[in-house]
């Protein structure tokens, strides 16, 4: 990019000139580059948490042993009374437990428990979207009880990030489709949610109306399918979709002028339907903006001293412009969908689908009612569910040695790494040297060829990191977009995949980053591959070997390496050519193989 960069030394200086700029000259457009958020996800919110995590029953549960009757084979058997005495007498709390009882323990079937290591693993990649480091595994899992863990990943901050980008990929954010400031705005309303501000009902009413909804898919009807599959797990059948079209017909697709970044952003603008020349409702055609499937409601709005006169003569107005009390009329399909039993049970389902990998609730329909009923207890804090899958006993379990001829429920889960997690694991124990990526913002290129001030302190303050030339570092984007992972959303979003081309990609990542080969120059300082005490040129032992080994299986996977892992380093260090060998000519393969194995790659 053609550009004087020179600029970029005093871009923190910039945000405050640009947020004073706004502040004293247009106090009908405030501008904070660092908190660039506006949108209806800024009306709502508590100041304090619905709950506190600690408090959320079901982490303390014992795992109870299989009833002393024969486990079944084939179809299961209904639970009968002694089933159902057996249930009881084990005052489960967890509503997962309780609802899994009677199709588990209670019919004679067992369960298959994990190990400390591989359920502290799990959790780290799910709650935070990193391995833990053997130093968390010792002072977390293998120091305090289960739930009091959970509760620990629940209140940090990652967790909140890790959900934001799930619902990015959600929503779709992209910035050519989508107004930066309300993708800024929804994420935080995400966070909210997260940090159980925002309880789950009134996230999905403010959702339904949010600018990134209404601008990023197009027709009415297209707003009342996403609504559904966002929130009811399902697409609507043919009368619902017609029927809550007529309350998105409100809704256009525009741009406005964005005064600071001097740029034009696309935004979702009001249409005016069903009112009359006079600027009033119309009464012969409000029908059209009258939903009837779900009870009498109408979405219909008059314009006012904010509304324009297009060139065809209607009248439209920007959504920025829109008032609190309108927003909460915009907001009635949200509201009409978080009433229904539906969309709670989607919420369940989808937490046991985000930790479990499978639809326990469609196996065992009283999980989910389980569920349903401790996340109303709670009110509608969504955190209540998570932890209940997270301190249950189906999470709980190994996957080693699960029959998948069996029943589902009685091993634990095993899912393929996410691209993020398993980058940013490598860099963070590597020290290697990469850029980031932020969802938030799905082209920051396109931001920073308008040539705005504001624009490029927004870039800056954003998790996009500049290399020397201050360019956008692109090196995690191009890495993670090939293996699906930091999705630009234009027309398809995060995909999941092994072929060829991802495993020649992760193979090449990993050898960038271990240089196996021994090329000058490259690879990650072997000082974070060796144990203390030990030296690039150290001559290689068996002893050496065998330390090279336990350290990385600790810096890499968060667990001691087996007698078999040892014993095999000890064996290979004698196959190291050409000899002497040294230290780092035998800890740079050992990088490689860790890095490349199955175990980074699934849990």
């Amino acid at each position: 990019m053609a550009r004087d960069w020179t600029r970029m030394a005093t871009v923190l200086t910039a945000i405050g000139l640009v947020g004073s700029m706004a502040a004293c000259g247009d106090a009908q457009y405030p501008f904070d580059p660092q908190d660039p958020a506006r949108g209806p996800g800024e009306l709502v919110g508590y100041n304090s948490p619905l709950n506190d995590p600690a408090t959320f029953i079901g982490g303390g549960d014992i795992m109870p042993a299989a009833a002393s009757v024969l486990a079944p084979t084939g179809e299961l058997p209904d639970c009968d009374a002694d089933c159902r005495a057996h249930c009881a007498s084990l005052n489960l709390e967890n509503p997962v437990n309780r609802g899994m009882c009677e199709n588990l323990w209670g019919v004679g079937l067992a369960t298959n428990p994990v190990n400390t290591t591989e359920a502290c693993r799990r959790l780290w990649i799910d709650t935070v979207g990193r391995f833990p480091t053997r130093s968390e595994v010792e002072s977390q899992c293998e120091s305090k009880s289960w739930g009091e863990v959970v509760t620990y990943l629940i209140n940090h901050e990652d967790f909140v990030l890790v959900n934001q980008r799930r619902w990015a990929d959600r929503f779709l954010y992209n910035t050519t489709a989508v107004s930066l400031e309300r993708i800024f705005d929804m994420d935080e309303l995400v966070g909210k949610v997260y940090r159980g501000l925002v309880p789950y009902d009134q996230f999905a009413a403010v959702a339904s109306a949010h600018p990134v909804l209404t601008r990023r898919f197009t027709t009415p009807s297209d707003k009342a399918e996403a609504l559904f599959n966002m929130f009811l797990g399902r697409p609507p059948y043919e009368n619902e979709r017609s029927d809550l079209a007529r309350l998105y017909q409100v809704w256009g697709q525009g741009y406005y002028d964005h005064p600071v970044l001097q740029m034009r952003l696309p935004d979702a603008i009001i249409d005016f339907p069903c009112i009359g020349e006079d600027g009033k409702k119309d009464p012969d055609t409000a029908g059209e903006c009258t939903s009837v499937l779900w009870g009498y409601n109408q979405v219909i709005l008059e314009p006012d001293m904010r509304a324009r006169v297009d060139d065809n003569g209607n009248y439209t107005m920007w959504s920025g412009l829109i008032r609190p009390e309108e927003w909460a009329l915009l907001q009635k399909p949200g509201r009409i969908v978080a009433e229904t039993l539906n969309f709670w049970e989607n919420l369940a389902d989808e937490v046991i689908d985000q930790y479990l990998g499978y639809d326990l609730g469609r196996f065992i329909p009283a999980v989910r009612s389980e569920l349903v009923e401790h996340v109303l207890a709670n009110g509608g804090d969504v955190r209540a569910v998570h932890h209940a899958v997270l301190t249950s006993f189906a999470y709980l379990q190994s996957a080693q040695g699960g029959d998948p001829s069996t029943y589902r429920w009685t091993y634990g889960p095993l899912k393929q790494v996410d691209v993020e997690p398993w980058i940013d694991t490598i860099k963070l124990r590597t020290g290697y040297d990469l850029g980031t990526c932020d969802h938030r913002i799905s082209d920051p290129g396109n931001m920073m060829g308008e040539d705005s001030l504001a624009a490029l302190a927004l870039v800056q303050s954003s998790r996009w990191l500049f290399n020397d030339e201050g360019e956008i570092r692109s090196d995690y984007r191009n890495l993670a977009q090939t293996l699906g992972g930091c999705p630009n959303n234009e027309i398809g979003g995060r995909f999941k995949t092994i072929s060829i081309l991802t495993t020649a990609t992760q193979e090449g990542f990993v050898m960038a980053v271990c240089n196996p080969t021994m090329q000058p120059g490259m690879g990650t300082s072997v000082s974070r591959l060796l144990p203390d005490g030990v030296s690039a040129t150290t001559a290689l032992t068996e002893d050496i070997g065998a330390d090279i080994v336990a350290h990385q299986a600790e810096l890499f996977l968060g667990r001691t390496a087996s007698a078999l892992e040892l014993s095999e380093a000890r064996d290979n260090t004698n196959l190291c050519a050409p000899k002497p060998c040294t230290a780092e000519q035998f800890a740079r393969p050992v990088c490689y193989a860790l890095l490349s194995s199955a175990e980074m790659l699934f849990y």
